[in-house]
């Protein structure tokens, strides 16, 4: 019986060698088909493609080149392993250890990867497209300009990752946890983030237009120029976030909390701010034409020289703020708290005072 175990092994690894573009080292290859343990061992540019791997033992193996389509790794532990440039579309690594793996321009699209753990791995450019990320540890993994389209990031941990440059387009990222993250110049056009935590984070010029944010939290994120048109952020909590220069034309951001944003120089043109809490917020030079502040609370904000036309204030609460050479003309102020407002060289104050 053993003698046939071993032909068969034998056997295997003349088909798996001789379809490998580089061989791998033959008795590394045996040692894993027989025993599916091989730490340590040379399985660069390796066609294992479709093989059944399950817990197998490849800490800190040369996976690198190697073709691993759909094959099955689920509970494998790949911990510090080389997959530089692998194939891996289709396959299955769902609670896989994949810690400090190098993994470089890896091809994972439509990979099952369902609470895996990649803390600290390197996967820069790596091609993720379509893949179930779902529960998976990403923390401080390097996912520079990586592809994620259409993948599904649901409660994810990807916690201080760099996700710069990465294409997000599509994604599902509910309730994922992108805590102190860097996503400088990504791109999450069309990708929904409701519940999902951004404390901290890094966004500044990243695209977010359409992008789904209800009930997100960024507090104390950056936003420095960030495309957020057409975002949908309703009840999102921004509190202490920098804005300054921002998009937000026809954003929703009914019910937001925003104490104490800087939205210096922001475009918030046509935005939907209604019910907004928007103490203390700095707005100054911000454009706010069209937009609608009904019963927004925008108590001791900063709005000199900020553009109001246009805008409607309806029950707003502008106690204490600054409109000190704001524009106003064509703004609806009926019923606004306005008590201690600066109201100095506003334009077309004498015809708003009128409404309130």
């Amino acid at each position: 019986m053993k003698k046939h175990i071993w032909s068969l092994v034998i056997s295997l690894t003349s088909i798996f060698l001789a379809t490998s573009v580089q061989a791998a080292n033959p008795l590394h290859v045996k040692q894993l088909l027989a025993t599916n343990k091989c730490p340590n061992c040379d399985l660069s540019k390796i066609d294992l493609r479709g093989g059944n791997f399950q817990g197998a033992d490849l800490t800190n193996a040369n996976l690198a080149g190697a073709m691993l389509e759909g094959a099955n790794l689920k509970n494998a532990n790949l911990q510090d392993a080389q997959l530089q440039n692998t194939v891996l579309r289709g396959a299955n690594l769902e609670s896989a250890n994949l810690k400090n793996a190098k993994m470089r321009g890896v091809m994972m699209r439509d990979a099952k990867l369902r609470g895996a753990n990649f803390r600290g791995a390197r996967m820069r450019d790596a091609k993720l497209r379509g893949t179930d990320l779902r529960d998976a540890n990403l923390m401080n993994t390097l996912l520079k300009d990586a592809v994620l389209r259409e993948a599904d990031l649901t409660n994810a941990n990807l916690g201080a990752a760099d996700l710069s440059g990465a294409k997000l387009n599509d994604a599902d990222l509910e309730g994922t946890k992108l805590e102190s993250a860097n996503l400088t110049n990504a791109d999450f056009s069309a990708a929904y983030l409701g519940d999902a935590t951004l404390k901290d984070a890094n966004l500044s010029n990243a695209n977010f237009k359409g992008t789904n944010l209800v009930t997100a939290t960024l507090v104390g994120a950056k936003l420095i120029q960030t495309n957020m048109s057409n975002t949908n952020l309703q009840g999102a909590n921004l509190s202490q976030a920098d804005l300054s220069r921002a998009n937000f034309t026809n954003a929703d951001l009914s019910k937001a909390l925003m104490n104490m944003v800087n939205l210096t120089g922001a475009n918030l043109t046509g935005a939907k701010l209604i019910n907004a809490y928007v103490y203390n917020a700095n707005l100054t030079g911000a454009n706010l034409s069209k937009s609608d502040l009904t019963s927004a609370n925008l108590e001791g904000a900063n709005l000199k020289n900020a553009n109001l036309q246009n805008a409607n204030l309806t029950l707003a609460v502008l106690r204490w703020a600054n409109l000190s050479q704001a524009k106003l003309f064509g703004a609806i102020l009926n019923d606004a708290d306005l008590r201690d407002t600066n109201l100095n060289d506003a334009r077309m104050v004498s015809e708003l005072l009128g409404h309130y």
